[in-house]
Formats: structure tokens, C-alpha cells, sequence
């Protein structure tokens, strides 16, 4: 036990990183079982685009109840699944209805709504965009039971500064007093033990998991995951900052056109036209898709269950 098994009330200090449209009730609830915490995560369970903020928030209320069906154990779900603010208060309503455990602040950093949280006992994770000591100590000063850190290594929307995952670990630790979970990267038993040992009191993991039997992404991502390494990767400019991706059709447009001086804006145009995330990594559209992953893939070598990633990991 540490300070992070503690808090969250899990066996292993592994949380499954909230990845939009590749989360659903059935992988957040095996990672439950299996000792972690799971996150449902924009579009959880969905294969579509919603119609209104209304239908968001119903759809989440459902998924939500799926997995307190399916597990008894806690689970976490960001209160941000955009910036539009009314959505924002939606969700906010509808995780204390149902008495989420564990709640994701993607940056905000909103003090009314950690009270609002905190009034009702549910525990606060703080993920910063872009980490910095200032930031960090605010989400402490606020509320937040833990910080989690993300460097350069890992898949999603990158951070501005490209800090690899264990050197934004190291300018924080001894300077915060909240326990800190590091992001990026981190897809194998060495890579849990080396953030251990410098600081981290636990990790938050996303690609491994995609490569899983319970992740409904397709399965010919989870096969390319698994034979491709991180220098297949492409990385480019985009919204807000930077994107990586293996090299489908559209991925290796969107490089070109950073390569070639093409503004964030235009970049983030074609790479969202169609909706690139669905279409890449839950339909396996490799010419209209992207598949963002971090470069923890070179550690991923099979297809494995949720039940034996988390045992690897902790080894």
C-alpha cells in the first residue's frame, strides 16, 4: 500500500488513462477487478458523434451505470470532456448524482468545483496539460488528493514543451507534497519500477491498454501497436500543440504539411475532418484515421487480457 492505493481504495497504482472513443464499460470494469482504476472517457461506449450536450450526459449517465453493474470497486471520469462550460456543469451535476468515486481534472483547476467534490467525498486526480510547479502547487492549494504528471513520451494531446516523461518527474518531486502519478510512455514492468524509483508513487498507463482484449479499439490497431515501435512514429504540429501517430495515410499528410510550415490550425483541419481519432483508432480507417499512441509501444510485443497487463506491470 501507498499513498495512491490509499486514496483511490485500489490494490496497484495503475490507473487506465481516459482515451476518447476507446474507453466503455466492459475495459474500465476489468481494470477495476484487476486491481487498478479505470476511467471512462469521452465518447465512452459510443460509435457516434452526439447531437446535443443532453445526449452526452445521458449517454455517460448509462455508461456509468454499466460499470457500477458490472464491478463494485472504484472508477474514475473526467468532469471535461470539452471546454464548452455548460457541459462542464452538466457533467459536474451528473458525477456527484451518481456518486462517481474518482474524478479527473484535466487543468481547470476551478476551486468551487473541487468544493463541490470534496463536499460529497469524491477524490480529485489533477492532470496538467502542461506541467509546471506553479500549476501544480494551485491544484494542492485547491483540493486535489493526486497530481499527475505527463511528459513528451506519451500518446494524445502532446504537452507545449517537449520534456521527456522522466525529467518533468524529476523537477517536481520534493517540491510537492501531493503524491504524484507520472504519464508516458510507460508500458512494461521496467518502465513502472524506473518511475517508482525516481519519485512516482504511481502510473497512469493508455496505450498498453489499447493493446487489450477488453478495449474495443480495433483490432488492427491493437496488431499494428504491437509490431510497430516508436520510431515508426510521426510527430507533428498541430492544436493546441503537437500529435504523434503511427504513419496512416492521414497522419503522414498532416507531417508533411508540418514539415513544410503549415500552420497548427490547418494541420488540426484535416487532421480532425471526419472525425480522424473514431475513424483511425475504432474503426481502423488507416486512410482517413490517425492512431495516436505514446512511445511506450516498443515495450508491447502481444495482445494480452486487462488482468495480465496489470500483473505484468506491477511484476
Amino acid at each position: 500500500m501507498n499513498r495512491i492505493t490509499q486514496i483511490l481504495n485500489i490494490k496497484h497504482p495503475i490507473v487506465q488513462a481516459p482515451m476518447s472513443w476507446l474507453t466503455d464499460a466492459r475495459l474500465v470494469a476489468s481494470v477495476a477487478d484487476a486491481g487498478g482504476l479505470g476511467f471512462l472517457a469521452p465518447h465512452a461506449g459510443q460509435t457516434t458523434n452526439p447531437t446535443s450536450n443532453q445526449e452526452v450526459i445521458d449517454r455517460m449517465r448509462n455508461e456509468i451505470r454499466k460499470v457500477k453493474a458490472l464491478t463494485d470497486k472504484p472508477f474514475g471520469v473526467p468532469f471535461i470532456l470539452s471546454y464548452d462550460l455548460s457541459l462542464i456543469d452538466l457533467m459536474v451535476e451528473l458525477l456527484i448524482d451518481e456518486r462517481v468515486p474518482v474524478v479527473l481534472d484535466n487543468g481547470l483547476l476551478d476551486e468551487k468545483i473541487y468544493q463541490k467534490f470534496k463536499a460529497v467525498g469524491t477524490k480529485m486526480i489533477c492532470r496538467l496539460p502542461n506541467p509546471n510547479l506553479a500549476d501544480a502547487l494551485k491544484a494542492q492549494q485547491i483540493g486535489a488528493d493526486i497530481l499527475v504528471l505527463t511528459g513528451f513520451d506519451e500518446g494524445g494531446t502532446l504537452p507545449m514543451k517537449e520534456i521527456g516523461s522522466f525529467s518533468v518527474l524529476a523537477e517536481f518531486v520534493g517540491k510537492v507534497d501531493l503524491p504524484i502519478m507520472l504519464a508516458g510512455g510507460i508500458a512494461d514492468k521496467k518502465s513502472v519500477q524506473a518511475s517508482l524509483a525516481l519519485g512516482a508513487e504511481g502510473v497512469w498507463v493508455g496505450t498498453a491498454f489499447i493493446a487489450t482484449k477488453e478495449c474495443h479499439s480495433h483490432q488492427h490497431v491493437k496488431e499494428w501497436i504491437v509490431n510497430a515501435t516508436a520510431n515508426d512514429l510521426l510527430l507533428f504540429r498541430t492544436e493546441p500543440h503537437y500529435y504523434r501517430s503511427l504513419p496512416t495515410e492521414l497522419a503522414k499528410k498532416c507531417f508533411e504539411m508540418s514539415e513544410k510550415g503549415a500552420s497548427r490550425s490547418d494541420i488540426a483541419k484535416v487532421m480532425n475532418a471526419g472525425t480522424g481519432m473514431r475513424l483511425g483508432m475504432l474503426e481502423g480507417d488507416f486512410t482517413n484515421g490517425y492512431v495516436s499512441v505514446g512511445n511506450g509501444i516498443s515495450q508491447i510485443d502481444n495482445i494480452k487480457s486487462v488482468q495480465a497487463l496489470i500483473d505484468e506491470l506491477m511484476g
